[in-house]
């Protein structure tokens, strides 16, 4: 789980700046973020971890999913995600109510009698 939450944003070195004209990444660094140019990476430390840059992206959809204003008991599989997919994804399940249900948790932790597969929906 450490080299998930330890993992930093990326990008491509010819992107910088049109990432900053877009007003974008005012605190970026090669303390915060990775940097290719050329397929090498500009870090002098190289990566945190072997699977940085999917551990990013893991990060980044717990992210996503998190702004639901929900905590959501599932799973999700995805290939070349990003902050758009998840978007349509959030929008595509809280389109239909068949597709979820809302379950009141008083406690503060998720009681693990609660994780019955049978209770979740899915829509693949």
């Amino acid at each position: 789980m450490t080299d998930v939450y330890n993992s930093r944003t990326f990008c491509l070195f010819e992107d910088i700046e049109m990432i900053k004209k877009n007003g974008l990444a005012k605190g970026g660094s090669l303390e915060n973020a990775v940097v290719v140019k050329d397929n090498k990476i500009l870090n002098p430390e190289g990566l945190r971890n072997d699977k940085e840059f999917v551990n990013h992206k893991i990060l980044d959809c717990i992210g996503d999913l998190y702004t639901s204003g929900y905590r959501i008991i599932g799973s999700v599989i995805c290939s070349q995600g990003g902050h758009y997919l998840t978007n349509q994804l959030l929008r595509k399940v809280f389109l239909n109510k068949e597709n979820f249900s809302i379950i009141e948790i008083k406690e503060k932790n998720l009681p693990h009698s609660l994780i019955n597969r049978s209770l979740l929906k899915s829509i693949a």
